[in-house]
C-alpha cells in the first residue's frame, strides 16, 4: 500500500500513515466531546497511553468516517476493526478478529466468513453477520465507498454469524483487502446516512467494535477512553489513549525525547545520540514494512514516458541519500520494487543480482531514446523546452525534505530541473490521491501478502481518472494490460508455484517500464518509553508491525500495550 511516510504513514494503503487530518469537504469543528465511552473503561489501573504520529499539524475536525480518505487515526483499528488481522511483518501470520474462519471457492470467486458471536457495538447493539453483509453490500453499490476495487456481486448473510461473499472474477490476490482491511460498520446506523453522504460523513460520535471509544477531540489532542466491555477479555490494558499532533518533526520529536511521549511514530536523526542516550529505559524499534519510492505520473506529463523515468533512476545516488539521511540502515531496494527481504518467497531467482542503472550515460540514452537532446548549457530539452519536473512532498516531514533536495542537486548534475513543492499534509495528500502531481516522495507496502502488494503498486484497478480520488495506490495511474493479467493469474489459485511464473513476469515488466522508481527500504522507527509502557512488538518478538499510524495494526498493538508496574 502506498505509504504512509515515517511521520505517518499509510498504506498506498496506506498510507503511507493514516494520519490526523480530516477530509477536505468536512466542516471544522473546534471541539466535540463524544458520548459513547464507557464511565470506567478497560481493564487498566487508570493509566494513560500519550501517542503521537509526529508531524501532521492540527486536529481540528472529528472526523471518523471509516470510508473516508483520511479519517482520524484512531478510526481503523481502534474503534471500527476488521475480520482478520494480517500481521504485516510476518507473512502467513493470520489471527481472527471479528471474524473466527473464513473459506474460499476453488476458483477464488466465493468467500465464506464465520464471525464472533460474543461482539456489541459500543452503543450495547449486538453485532451479527448482518452487519459484514451490509458492510459489503454497501461497498459493492457504491464505487466511491470501493477504495480497494473488490469485485464484489453480492453479500449475504446466511444466519447470524455465517456470511457469504460472491466476486464477479477470483478475489484470490484481495484476500488481505477484503479480510485484513475493509472496516466492519453498523447497519443500523449506516443504513440511515444516505448513499449520497456515506463518503463524506463526519461520523463525529463513531459506533464500533473495538477496543476504544471517543472521548474528546481538540485542536491538538484527542482522547480515547477504553471500553469496559469489549469483547476480547483483558484488553485493552490502559483505560486512556491520548493522540498529541504537532506542527512539525522538531516539535514531535521534542515530546518525544523529553519522555513526554509513550509510543511515536517520528523519524529522529541521529537517533542512538538524540533518543536512545537520553534515557536507558527509551527503546526504539526499526521493522522495515515499506519501499520508499519516487511516484511518477505514468498517465500524463514528461513522466508518462518509461524512458524518462529509467532516466530519473539513473541519475540519482540511493547510497548517498541513505547514508545522509538515515545513516545508512534502510536497506538497498530492489530495481524489481519488491520489498525485501519481507517478499522474498516470490522474488525472481534469476533477477537476484540484478541492479540499478546508474550514470550519466544511462541518463543519457534514455533521454536521447525519448526525443530529447542535451544543449550548450548540459539542459535536456525538447520542442525547445527543458525537461523541467516538480517534486510534491509534505512540508513538515524533514527527513523527505532533505531527501527532495539531494534529488534536486543530483538531477542538475546531468541537465534534469526539479523542482520541490513543499505544501501541507492535506494539499499534498488531494494531489496525490488525485493523480495531480508530476513526482511525489511517498513509500509503499505495508501488506505481508505479495499479491496485495503488487495490486496495490501496480493493479489499473485502482488507476482512476486523474481529477478522482484513488486513495488505496497506484497513485500514478500506471495501466499495463500485461501486468493486469499476471494479477489476474495470481488470483487463480492458492498454490504459490502456479504463481510465481506471474510473480517473475510483474517483476521484469516493472524493470522494463519502471512504473515507480525504488529508493530503499522505508524509515519505520518507532519509539517506546519503556518508563511507562511495555508488551510492543520487537524485532525478537514482532507479533505485529510497531508503526502507531498503520491500518490497522495500530489498533491490535494498543489493546496488548501494558503499563509498566
Amino acid at each position: 500500500m502506498i505509504r504512509p511516510s515515517p511521520h505517518i504513514r499509510r498504506p498506498m494503503r496506506a498510507h503511507r500513515r493514516r494520519r490526523l487530518a480530516a477530509a477536505a469537504s468536512a466542516v471544522a469543528l473546534a471541539a466535540v466531546t463524544a458520548g459513547c465511552a464507557g464511565e470506567g473503561g478497560g481493564s487498566g489501573d487508570g493509566s494513560v497511553l500519550t501517542v503521537t504520529t509526529g508531524s501532521i499539524g492540527d486536529n481540528d475536525v472529528a472526523n471518523f468516517n471509516p470510508f473516508s480518505s483520511e479519517p482520524l487515526q484512531a478510526t481503523n483499528g481502534w474503534i471500527y476493526e476488521p475480520l482478520f488481522f494480517f500481521n504485516g511483518v510476518q507473512a502467513g501470520d493470520v489471527k481472527p478478529w471479528l471474524g473466527q474462519t473464513y473459506e474460499w471457492s476453488e476458483d477464488g470467486t466465493s468467500l465464506t466468513i464465520t464471525v464472533r458471536s460474543d461482539v456489541t457495538w459500543n452503543d450495547g447493539e449486538p453485532f451479527t453477520a448482518e452487519d459484514v453483509a451490509y458492510t459489503f453490500g454497501v461497498v459493492a453499490g457504491n464505487e466511491s465507498l470501493n477504495s480497494y476495487g473488490l469485485p464484489i456481486e453480492s453479500a449475504r448473510a446466511q444466519d447470524e454469524s455465517t456470511v457469504v461473499l460472491t466476486f464477479s472474477e477470483s478475489a484470490l490476490a484481495q484476500e488481505y483487502y477484503i479480510l485484513g482491511k475493509q472496516k466492519i460498520v453498523p447497519e443500523h446506523v449506516w443504513s440511515e446516512i444516505p448513499d449520497n453522504d456515506k463518503a463524506t460523513v463526519l461520523n463525529e460520535n463513531p459506533v464500533g467494535t473495538g477496543a476504544w471509544a471517543v472521548d474528546s477531540v481538540e485542536p491538538t489532542t484527542m482522547v480515547l477512553r477504553a471500553r469496559d466491555d469489549y469483547y476480547v477479555e483483558g484488553l485493552p490494558h490502559f483505560d486512556t489513549v491520548r493522540f498529541r499532533s504537532f506542527s512539525d518533526n522538531n516539535a514531535a520529536n521534542a515530546a518525544i525525547t523529553d519522555g513526554s511521549i509513550d509510543w511515536g511514530g517520528t523519524y529522529i536523526p541521529q537517533a542512538e545520540k538524540n533518543y536512545l542516550s537520553k534515557d536507558e529505559y527509551f527503546d526504539l524499534v526499526n521493522i522495515p514494512i515499506a519501499t520508499a519510492f519516487l511516484i511518477p505520473n505514468a498517465q500524463e506529463g514528461p513522466t508518462a514516458d518509461a524512458d524518462v523515468r529509467h532516466a530519473l533512476s539513473a541519475a540519482l545516488d540511493r547510497d548517498f541519500m541513505n547514508q545522509n539521511v538515515y545513516g545508512g540502515v534502510n536497506e538497498p531496494a530492489h530495481p524489481s520494487g519488491l520489498l525485501l527481504p519481507n517478499l522474498e518467497s516470490v522474488a525472481d531467482p534469476d533477477l537476484a543480482d540484478a541492479q540499478f542503472e546508474t550514470g550519466e550515460d544511462a541518463v543519457a540514452e534514455h533521454l536521447t531514446s525519448a526525443g530529447y537532446t542535451r544543449n550548450e548549457d548540459g539542459d535536456w530539452t525538447r520542442d525547445g523546452e527543458q525537461l523541467s519536473l516538480e517534486l510534491s512532498i509534505v512540508s513538515g516531514w524533514s527527513d523527505y525534505i532533505s531527501m527532495a533536495d539531494m534529488a534536486r542537486q543530483q538531477l542538475a548534475e546531468v541537465g534534469i530541473e526539479l523542482t520541490v513543492n513543499a505544501v501541507s499534509y492535506q494539499e499534498w495528500t488531494d494531489l496525490r490521491n488525485r493523480g495531480e502531481f508530476e513526482l511525489v516522495l511517498d513509500s509503499a507496502g505495508f501488506t505481508p501478502d505479495p499479491r496485495a502488494y503488487y495490486y496495490n503498486l501496480l493493479s489499473s484497478n485502482l488507476a482512476r481518472p486523474i481529477g478522482e480520488e484513488s486513495p488505496e495506490g497506484n497513485y500514478g495511474r500506471y495501466e499495463n494490460e500485461a501486468v493486469d493479467e499476471a494479477l489476474r493469474a495470481i488470483a487463480q489459485t492458492t498454490e504459490v508455484e502456479e504463481q510465481l511464473p506471474h510473480y517473475y513476469e510483474i517483476q521484469r515488466l516493472f524493470m522494463e517500464d519502471m512504473p515507480l522508481i525504488p529508493l530503499f527500504a522505508a524509515q519505520n522507527m518507532m519509539e517506546f518509553n519503556g518508563n511507562n509502557v511495555t508488551g510492543y512488538p520487537t524485532n525478537e518478538n514482532p507479533y505485529a508491525s510497531p508503526a502507531i499510524w498503520l491500518d490497522p495494526d495500530g489498533g491490535w498493538v494498543a489493546a496488548r500495550l501494558e503499563p509498566v508496574e
